[in-house]
């Protein structure tokens, strides 16, 4: 089966989904065309018929993710997204769950996380980690979420129709952004002061597509000022107002070990929780990052969400909130004093 067969969507998430989590996360399969596959893991020993066009994957999460490890043998249709993929069979390598479990209730969250149109595997990935591994003590501000929460399915929000070619840059020390405005031609034409109060970490713009992505970043110690930060660059900054997306995520730990985050996509779906999950990946502490794109009118596809990590964690390394290799400072909120610690990153 050659992979220009398959759905390019699926192979994009492939890329995405082995960039985000590590290189041998997900791992397509070459079965002879119009071959039996048994389902060993199925009581009725259902056999499927893999067609022309259709694949098959192992999704194997590191233990990182997932302790004890699972992996699921799952069958793509020609159509996806247009249609969900079935899971063949699953394991597990640790006590407690039996193959028929395991398989059944990665069925479950397959089923609950589907949405017709929008690939799966990310949610389906971070809903079986919620079901899996044990709670950990979090507060999700402005939200009370539970399994059934977390394993729901993004629902498509409207999309936005303005599209922005700019979007403001400051070197990192700066609290003045230099908005530059381009004329119709897209030269800059004139500079807009625009005096934030928030010290702001920024990026320089990346252009994907003529898409453009910028990142920002800073040090927040309560949930609320975190939001208080985002509602003030929107309200003030007619630029990031007018971006087609600003995706959001802060992570924050207190003195007394209680831990409060929270991600919002505004209608990039799933962008949100990935950013969070990077920040969790990376194990950084007390920021908020906010990424905003404007739209350039050509699809990215599930790369946008690689380009979107990237530039969030450009933008932690500006903030000297991590280094260039991954490695996160101390989170006492003197960057560059104490010790570092060495975070996950794949």
């Amino acid at each position: 089966m050659s992979s220009c067969d398959i759905s390019q969507d699926l192979l994009d998430e492939i890329t995405s989904l082995n960039s985000i989590y590590a290189e041998d996360t997900l791992k397509l399969q070459q079965p002879p065309q119009a071959s039996n596959i048994s389902n060993s893991a199925s009581a009725s020993s259902s056999i499927y018929r893999i067609e022309a066009g259709e694949a098959v994957c192992i999704l194997s999460p590191p233990s990182s993710e997932i302790n004890p490890p699972v992996s699921l043998t799952i069958k793509f249709p020609r159509d996806y997204p247009a249609s969900p993929p079935t899971i063949l069979s699953g394991t597990t390598f640790g006590k407690g769950l039996s193959k028929d479990e395991v398989t059944q209730l990665s069925r479950d969250v397959l089923h609950n996380v589907w949405l017709e149109g929008v690939v799966v595997l990310f949610d389906l990935l971070e809903g079986l980690k919620a079901v899996y591994q044990p709670c950990k003590v979090v507060f999700w501000v402005g939200r009370t979420r539970s399994i059934s929460d977390i394993t729901r399915p993004h629902q498509e929000l409207l999309h936005k129709d303005s599209i922005e070619d700019a979007a403001p840059i400051s070197p990192p020390e700066s609290v003045e952004v230099q908005e530059i405005v381009p004329d119709a031609s897209g030269t800059a034409a004139a500079a807009v002061t625009v005096v934030s109060s928030i010290p702001w970490t920024i990026t320089p713009i990346t252009t994907v597509s003529k898409s453009q992505f910028v990142g920002r970043c800073v040090r927040v110690t309560s949930a609320e000022t975190a939001k208080q930060h985002i509602a003030e660059l929107i309200s003030t900054d007619r630029k990031v107002a007018k971006a087609t997306h600003n995706i959001t995520a802060f992570r924050i730990r207190t003195s007394e070990g209680i831990i409060y985050q929270d991600n919002d996509d505004d209608g990039e779906t799933a962008a949100g929780s990935r950013l969070g999950h990077l920040l969790d990946m990376i194990d950084v502490w007390n920021v908020l990052v906010i990424v905003s794109r404007w739209y350039g009118g050509i699809k990215l596809g599930p790369d946008r969400f690689r380009i979107i990590n990237q530039v969030a964690r450009e933008a932690l390394v500006l903030g000297e909130f991590i280094d260039e290799h991954g490695n996160t400072k101390s989170d006492t909120g003197d960057s560059g004093k104490g010790k570092k610690k060495k975070g996950k990153h794949h």
